[in-house]
C-alpha cells in the first residue's frame, strides 16, 4: 500500500526533527523559554516550553520559527487566545499539547454574551506541522494545520473495573482532534489511554490510525470527517466507531481500509 509507505517515511521524518529540535533551537539569542506560568503575547523566534505553560485569555502569540515541548512538559493553549506557529510545532515524549478551542469556550459567558470560537473553530495556525514523539496526549480542537498531523506512542494504559467508562471520569486521559482544518497527512499511532477521537476534521490528505489502544468502550470515534485521500484504520482497540457521537459517515475521495471501512 503505497500511501502506508509513505506516511511511515513521513513518520520517521518526524521522529527525527522531534529528537533533535532541542538543538534546532539552540542558537543563543534567538530562543524564549517558558518553564512555568504564562507565555506573554509577542512574537517569537523559536519558542520552547519546558515547564508547566498556559497561553491566557486574549494572548496573541506568533512564533516564526518552531514550538517545542520538551519532555514531559505542558502547554495548555486552549483558551481565548490565538497562536500563529510559523514553523513546525514539536512534542517530545510526556508531553501534553492543547492548542485551539474547548467546548466551554464555544458557549456564552453569559446570555447574550459574545463566542469566541463559534462552531469550534479558532484562529490558530501550523503553518508546518504538529509532530508528536510518544506524548501524554494531544488535543486539537479547531485550527488550521497547513502540513501534516503526526503522533507516535504515548499515553499511559488506562485499566481497573472502571475502566470503560473512564471518559465519565474526573479529567480523563483523552486523544481528540476535532474541527480542524488538516491541508496534509495524519498518522496516529501507538497511544494508549482513555479516549480518543477524529471528528469532524477536512483534510487534504490521507489518515491512518492504527494501533492504539484505549480503554472507554465509546472510544475510537472516527466520524463526519471529509478526507480527500484515504482513511486507513488498522488493530485499533475498540474499532473505530460512531458511539455516541451521533455523526455522520466520512467523506472519503480515496479509499476507506481496514477498521473504517463501513464508516
Amino acid at each position: 500500500m503505497k500511501i502506508l509507505r509513505a506516511l511511515i517515511l513521513l513518520l520517521f521524518a518526524a521522529c527525527a526533527m522531534v529528537l533533535t529540535a532541542g538543538a534546532a533551537n539552540a542558537a543563543p539569542g534567538h530562543d524564549s523559554t517558558c518553564s512555568g506560568g504564562t507565555v506573554a503575547s509577542g512574537t517569537y523566534h523559536n519558542l520552547i516550553i519546558s515547564g508547566i505553560c498556559t497561553l491566557p485569555d486574549h494572548a496573541t502569540v506568533t512564533v516564526n520559527g518552531n514550538l517545542a515541548l520538551t519532555r514531559a512538559s505542558t502547554l495548555n493553549a486552549m483558551t481565548a487566545s490565538t497562536v500563529t506557529i510559523r514553523g513546525n510545532v514539536l512534542v517530545a515524549p510526556e508531553a501534553t499539547l492543547s492548542l485551539g478551542c474547548s467546548f466551554a469556550l464555544t458557549q456564552p459567558p453569559f446570555p447574550g454574551g459574545p463566542v469566541f470560537c463559534p462552531v469550534g473553530v479558532s484562529h490558530d495556525v501550523v503553518w508546518g506541522s504538529i509532530l508528536a514523539n510518544r506524548p501524554h496526549t494531544l488535543k486539537i480542537d479547531g485550527i488550521t494545520i497547513h502540513r501534516n498531523l503526526v503522533s507516535v506512542g504515548g499515553g499511559t494504559a488506562v485499566t481497573g473495573p472502571t475502566a470503560s467508562t473512564c471518559e465519565e471520569h474526573p479529567a480523563p486521559l483523552n486523544f481528540p482532534v476535532k474541527d480542524n482544518t488538516i491541508n496534509g497527512d495524519v498518522l496516529i499511532s501507538g497511544w494508549q489511554g482513555c479516549w480518543l477521537g477524529y471528528i469532524r476534521n477536512v483534510q487534504g490528505g490521507s489518515a491512518v490510525i492504527a494501533g492504539n489502544r484505549t480503554a472507554d468502550a465509546d472510544s475510537t470515534e472516527i466520524v463526519t470527517n471529509t478526507i480527500t485521500g484515504s482513511l486507513i484504520c488498522l488493530a485499533n482497540s475498540p474499532a473505530p466507531q460512531i458511539g455516541d457521537s451521533m455523526g455522520l459517515a466520512n467523506t472519503v475521495s480515496g479509499h476507506k481500509i481496514g477498521q473504517c471501512a463501513r464508516l
